[in-house]
């Protein structure tokens, strides 16, 4: 039913699923998040395991950082928090015989070469 929202690519988790995946906010505190979001969370990250006396272990992730909700790994500096794919300005690009639209007023406001 995913495919009604616009998800058609099967996401990838390069971590345990299974497992309590955490985040630290900006305060220091620890919340639990769900993979999803976990996934695309840009800041430190932590999954839970326990150990055989049934005492919890905390393990740091340092896995990638992928937009939300899409494969595509974060390349740019970001802030701490969740990263989405609006987040990222696409600049236009000009294919071969357009370089005379850069004499165009109108559209060198809007190309950053």
């Amino acid at each position: 039913m995913a495919e009604k929202t616009g998800q058609t690519v099967k996401l990838i988790y390069d971590f345990p699923t299974q497992r309590a995946t955490e985040v630290q906010l900006e305060d220091g505190s620890w919340f639990r998040v769900t993979c999803n979001r976990f996934r695309s969370y840009n800041g430190p990250r932590r999954i839970l395991y326990w150990n055989e006396d049934n005492s919890p272990n905390h393990q740091e992730y340092t896995g990638p950082v992928y937009l939300f909700e899409t494969n595509m790994v974060m390349k740019k500096k970001c802030p701490q928090g969740y990263v989405y794919a609006h987040d990222y300005k696409s600049k236009a690009r000009l294919r071969t015989g357009e370089r005379h639209w850069l004499e165009d007023p109108e559209f060198k406001k809007n190309y950053k070469e």
